[in-house]
């Protein structure tokens, strides 16, 4: 892993994100740390979901447009977050019912999804000469599910997965975030394990 270097990132601004017709090439499943890293981008747009629908709502769209993440919208259009079937099926979303004091059917996806202010970004140029491995390493460093990809106009034009991208390689995940309890340490790892 030390032969990766981790990307230079930048905050998300929530405008950043719109609709777009540009489309990626995105790699086969035998992913290697050594290819390109533009072939593992998923393209803007992606499946979208209100944020109002619940939880398994929004795990029927997935099933049926065959997505494994989908963009958060509001009424106006407008993009909150991502969310993805690993985190739907996961015991953090019966955790996070518990702690908001409601059951798993009161849920909707604005409860659980992984809000773009919590995102980082890199540009365009820098994925055109990064690789997987470049990108795996940004995205452990600074403790990323999701990382976007900005084109010259600072639009969003696609984005990467790192549980997508561990998937398809023979690499182990290490913490998504940092821990400071011994809680956090066990959620990330039963969360981690369901993927």
């Amino acid at each position: 892993m030390g032969y990766y270097r981790a990307l230079k990132t930048n905050s998300v601004e929530t405008d950043t994100v719109a609709k777009t017709n540009s489309m990626t090439a995105i790699a086969s499943n035998e992913v290697q740390e050594q290819l390109p890293a533009e072939q593992f981008l998923h393209p803007l747009p992606t499946t979208e979901v209100d944020q109002h629908a619940t939880i398994d709502e929004v795990l029927l769209v997935l099933d049926k447009t065959h997505q494994a993440t989908a963009l958060v919208i509001d009424m106006n259009g407008q993009p909150l977050g991502f969310i993805s079937m690993a985190q739907l099926g996961s015991r953090f979303i019966l955790a996070k019912a518990q702690a908001l004091g409601c059951t798993r059917n009161e849920l909707t996806v604005s409860d659980v999804m992984v809000p773009l202010t919590a995102l980082r970004q890199i540009s365009t140029s820098q994925v055109l000469n990064a690789r997987v491995g470049d990108i795996m390493a940004t995205m452990e460093e600074d403790g990323l599910a999701y990382l976007l990809v900005v084109g010259q106009q600072a639009n969003a034009v696609g984005y990467f997965d790192f549980i997508d991208m561990v998937k398809s390689s023979s690499r182990t995940i290490t913490a998504l975030k940092s821990s400071s309890a011994f809680k956090d340490v066990v959620e990330s790892v039963l969360h981690h394990r369901e993927m």
